[in-house]
């Protein structure tokens, strides 16, 4: 689903978790990532500069989630 003033140019599944996806500003033309949440679709982390940096964010959030006793709120745990 394309958002007004953003074009979406991938997604894709990063985790059980979560989406990344690149986007484009449509005003400016402006290019990022975004990390989104993969069971509610909000958005998490916007504006990473590129693919490398939106999989650092979400394999960090996966690691918090196991060292954290049940996990992240609605997250599914991954062994």
């Amino acid at each position: 689903m394309d958002m007004i003033g953003r074009e979406i140019l991938s997604d894709e599944e990063a985790s059980a978790n979560y989406r990344m996806r690149e986007v484009r500003l449509r005003h400016s033309g402006e290019v990022s990532w975004e990390v989104v949440d993969a069971n509610t679709g909000v958005c998490v982390a916007t504006g990473l500069s590129n693919r490398e940096e939106a999989i650092r964010v979400v394999r960090g959030w996966e690691r918090l989630s196991q060292k954290i006793e049940g996990g992240l709120s609605g997250h599914i745990l991954l062994h």
